[in-house]
């Protein structure tokens, strides 16, 4: 089982546009994990991470992203079905393409590959 107060501490020494990065990879490596089915037991602890995440990125920030709220009702909705959703290609599927478009639009929410941010 991961650390997650190591996990968590790491985290938080972050910027808040380096948090939602991370949390965008998380949700990359999600979708990859999903794809494949012989290591399903992986993503339940990805799912936690990236509620951890979402988790810290609200308490510590100044700004409340209707769009996480969202995500954060998706991904408990997956952590309850994970078992169901293994087993049924057609379900992981959607499912990895629903984590690959939010990994899309969390780093575009980060601003880290704007042209300010490759500059600075």
């Amino acid at each position: 089982m991961p650390n997650w107060s190591a996990i968590e501490t790491s985290f938080l020494h972050l910027t808040q546009p380096q948090q939602l990065g991370e949390l965008a990879a998380c949700l990359a490596r999600l979708k990859s994990w999903v794809q494949n089915s012989a290591k399903g037991e992986i993503v339940p602890v990805l799912l936690e991470e990236s509620l951890l995440y979402l988790s810290l990125i609200q308490q510590n920030s100044e700004v409340n992203y209707v769009e996480l709220n969202q995500l954060i009702e998706v991904l408990q909705d997956w952590k309850l079905n994970w078992v169901n959703t293994w087993s049924e290609s057609t379900q992981s599927a959607n499912m990895a393409d629903c984590a690959s478009t939010w990994s899309v639009r969390v780093l575009d929410m980060s601003g880290l590959l704007t042209n300010q941010s490759i500059s600075a």
